[in-house]
């Protein structure tokens, strides 16, 4: 378990960002709002805990692949505080013409962008490949990828996870965040996917589950997976909500597209459920 003061600091971290993602998306009128408030605490733990991040020495960082490309706007936030870039940077290129910062991200390595994302699925094959590489030429170095529930529908997704166990690739940690909402409804109407941990077990990865709104739960499955890291990849299903913390956004799939006006913006920014922790 991380200590109380640390953990209280990554809380700190993601309310901050939590904030600035209405904020921004008020003012850019940007949607995805719902899942980026899905996605954040995850994102908070691996910058901030899990993954080897070195500003000044990049040779030996573990690599992040953001496959759920929609929720840019909370990962762009995440590089942000940790000094890809200013505040100022982000808000001048986001969504703005010839900006860096799209409404999907593209890869730019001095920004701590990766890989380009939208195309739903890809991030995961693109993830077992670079593992590999990294297996094979024996670097020390893991590859995190987070996707999301309804990218799961993506046959590529499936055909990865045989790739990746076929290979052993224990130095690959993929993510779902597990909102149980789509583009267009329930993943349960559209495609369900229960039971997702047995499905992937019998596929021979490592498999755990957590409150994905609990930092400490995420380090500590983490720190779970790595201990019992037996030649297999690594999957963390991430129970989640779409919409934490605004309570008209909580658990609709509207929140995928709504944009915020002034009254709802002013409703969300005060919501009182935005500053729990569960």
């Amino acid at each position: 378990m991380i200590n109380k003061k640390t953990a209280n600091k990554l809380n700190q971290i993601s309310f901050y960002l939590k904030k600035k993602i209405l904020e921004i998306s008020f003012k850019k009128k940007s949607h995805h709002i719902g899942s980026c408030l899905s996605c954040i605490d995850i994102l908070v733990s691996l910058y901030f805990s899990i993954m080897r991040i070195n500003l000044k020495n990049k040779t030996n960082n573990d690599l992040f692949i953001m496959s759920k490309g929609h929720a840019a706007l909370a990962y762009y936030l995440v590089l942000m505080k940790k000094k890809f870039f200013s505040e100022n940077y982000l808000f001048k290129n986001f969504l703005s013409n010839n900006g860096r910062l799209g409404g999907h991200p593209d890869r730019n390595e001095k920004l701590g962008i990766n890989y380009c994302s939208g195309s739903l699925g890809q991030g995961i094959s693109v993830g077992c490949g670079l593992a590999l590489n990294y297996y094979k030429k024996r670097i020390k170095k893991n590859v995190f990828v987070l996707i999301g529930d309804g990218e799961c529908n993506e046959g590529m997704v499936w055909e990865s996870m045989l790739f990746a166990a076929h290979h052993k690739l224990n130095n690959l940690y993929t993510i779902i965040d597990y909102n149980k909402l789509q583009g267009l409804g329930s993943t349960t109407s559209i495609l369900n996917l229960e039971s997702l941990k047995n499905k992937i077990q019998s596929f021979n990865w490592n498999v755990v589950e957590c409150d994905g709104h609990n930092i400490e739960k995420i380090i500590k499955s983490f720190k779970k997976l790595k201990s019992s890291n037996k030649n297999k990849p690594n999957l963390l299903i991430a129970h989640t909500i779409k919409g934490k913390g605004v309570s008209f956004m909580e658990n609709k799939f509207e929140s995928h597209y709504e944009v915020l006006d002034t009254k709802s913006f002013l409703m969300s920014i005060n919501d009182k459920k935005l500053s729990k922790k569960n």
